[in-house]
């Protein structure tokens, strides 16, 4: 790091993590020294990124001209989280979304800021209208704060926010009239103007309508949405989450900061952070609320595993009940038959692409679904439904030899089911690189196991649920 071509704000940051025993940060003001700092002025606010020269911090002086230092002191703490924090990778094919996964990740940092560093060294920076451009998790999430979970939830959250979008314009930018007559006169005031509210207040239209201060849900789009760390504290002022998504095509996810990628491989990445890591922790820098924060930011990941399981358990298995006079009813009424639990039978399409072959992969994630009291129609298929057979004992299964390693069309394999066990709900286990599916016809639960990708769908039954498995679990 030169010293001499940083912008003075930035360098009191460091100087005071550094240097003032009050702040306690000295182990981020020693990893900021291993940090390549570059003004430039295209880039509009700042971003860190990974290179073959190491970790760089790129800023926009006329940005940072413009907020106090203790806002800066924050940006300065959210790009060195970006570089600490074991994201996942963004430039996975099909696996995240990167506007979404901006806004997941920024969530978590910023949560992580406003709850671990001192409110005396840090304040959420504003923009020139006086609101927090940093992102909070929103109040309504109740998961864990890792970086999948949020994902996922966001994810969610934006499909039913698609669904339910503005009523009063449906996002033409024109209001719809109910009525289909024509307006009054004394309603027919210019876009834009807002409208007198009962209160006497201004009543203001969504952003579609061309109004301001109102997402496309008539709901207020900044106000107390943002998850407080504190236990006892009030909600954050933030934007909400239906705002977000509606921004989230034109900014990309990206509010406080632009989001770089890395020209390196994710290894890499992650050797050169944890090589700094470790010499700045042998020094003795990794303090005991050091290490706290650390482990915020680097998270294990979600366990796959466990949610496999539950998923296969909600969703797919579970026993069903037949009459039977061998068992009494459990209230012993003379002449009522018993309930008698007969095994669970389901579905499972296996995928025998070349491509599938090739990852080791048939034996671990047939083990995520398989159970002593079940049945299985098991459909082995690539471009074809090549073999087809009923498993009623775990031995059978273990002997099982794979037929096709042939290429990757799933539809005929759905289509066989749709045929012959439409009754039972199906476990699709692929690597994710498929043809489009079609699930229209299946009547069933159908879950969607994929290693590396997303599985991609045309149409769907309503009952799907995709898990989507790193490339290395």
């Amino acid at each position: 790091m030169i010293v001499k071509d940083i912008h003075e704000k930035l360098l009191n940051t460091i100087q005071e993590m550094l240097i003032d025993l009050k702040v306690g940060l000295p182990f981020y003001g020693e990893f900021n020294l291993h940090i390549n700092f570059h003004e430039q002025e295209t880039i509009g606010t700042c971003g860190v990124n990974m290179t073959t020269k190491g970790m760089n911090f790129y800023y926009s002086s006329k940005f940072l001209e413009n907020l106090s230092q203790k806002e800066i002191n924050f940006i300065v703490l959210h790009e060195d989280f970006h570089l600490l924090f074991n994201h996942p990778r963004r430039t996975v094919t099909g696996q995240y979304d990167p506007k979404m996964s901006n806004v997941a990740q920024d969530m978590i940092i910023n949560h992580v800021i406003w709850e671990d560093i001192s409110h005396n060294f840090v304040e959420i920076p504003k923009d020139p209208s006086g609101k927090n451009m940093a992102l909070f998790i929103p109040t309504e999430y109740t998961g864990k704060f890792i970086f999948e979970e949020l994902y996922e939830w966001l994810k969610d959250e934006k499909e039913k926010w698609t669904k339910s979008k503005c009523q009063s314009c449906g996002g033409t930018g024109e209001k719809n009239d109910p009525s289909g007559g024509e307006k009054d006169s004394s309603e027919g005031q210019e876009k834009g103007q807002k409208d007198d509210g009962e209160n006497g207040q201004d009543e203001e239209k969504c952003p579609d309508c061309n109004g301001s201060g109102k997402d496309s849900n008539g709901n207020p789009s900044y106000g107390p949405y943002g998850k407080n760390p504190s236990k006892n504290g009030s909600p954050l002022d933030t934007w909400s989450k239906e705002q977000i998504f509606e921004d989230m095509e034109k900014n990309q996810g990206q509010y406080m900061d632009v989001h770089m990628g890395d020209d390196v491989p994710e290894e890499m990445r992650e050797s050169i952070v944890r090589d700094v890591m470790d010499r700045l922790q042998s020094r003795g820098l990794t303090s005991g609320n050091i290490e706290d924060t650390l482990s915020k930011l680097r998270k294990k990941r979600k366990d796959y595993l466990k949610e496999i399981k539950r998923s296969v358990s909600n969703m797919i298995f579970g026993h069903i009940k037949t009459k039977t006079i061998v068992k009494p009813n459990r209230r012993q009424i003379s002449g009522l038959k018993g309930n008698r639990k007969i095994k669970s039978k389901i579905n499972v399409i296996l995928d025998c692409s070349g491509s599938m072959g090739g990852q080791g992969t048939f034996e671990r994630i047939l083990s995520y679904v398989y159970r002593n009291d079940i049945e299985i129609n098991m459909i082995q298929a690539d471009t074809q439904v090549n073999w087809v057979e009923n498993f009623k004992a775990k031995k059978k299964l273990e002997t099982m030899k794979i037929h096709g390693l042939g290429g990757t069309v799933m539809q005929p394999a759905l289509d066989y089911v749709a045929d012959h066990y439409n009754q039972y709900n199906t476990v699709l286990l692929t690597d994710g690189y498929t043809d489009t599916l079609d699930l229209s016809k299946i009547k069933g639960k159908v879950l969607m196991i994929s290693v590396g990708v997303k599985v991609p769908i045309a149409k769907t039954n309503g009952k799907v649920k995709q898990i989507v498995l790193e490339g290395n679990d």
